[in-house]
């Protein structure tokens, strides 16, 4: 077996070369469209314990979803379906949307 410079050279293929970097700017200009099997935006709302926030799909043709609150006998209306409940800190709590009753 013979392994020289020359015969390795030889078959070696030439490399395919990469786009331009223009063509990945024209890409990357377009405006993202958000894929099939890709989840909607979750958004966190506040309700009536302190401190609590609850996770929900931003849904733009949902009305209202109406889910049993774990802290309260009432129940809450969202724009969207909830998808769990979050403990946060009070400044970020703050800054949250309250969800209507």
């Amino acid at each position: 077996m013979r392994a020289t410079r020359a015969s390795r050279a030889a078959t070696r293929r030439p490399r395919v070369r990469k786009p331009s970097l223009s063509a990945h700017a024209a890409k990357a200009a377009k405006p993202a469209a958000r894929a099939v099997g890709m989840p909607a935006e979750q958004v966190l709302y506040r309700f009536c314990k302190p401190g609590w926030a609850v996770v929900v799909e931003r849904v733009a043709t949902a009305l209202g979803t109406r889910f049993v609150c774990p802290f309260c006998p009432a129940s809450h209306r969202v724009p969207g379906p909830v998808r769990g409940f979050r403990k946060m800190r009070r400044a970020q709590w703050i800054k949250l949307r309250r969800v209507a009753e």
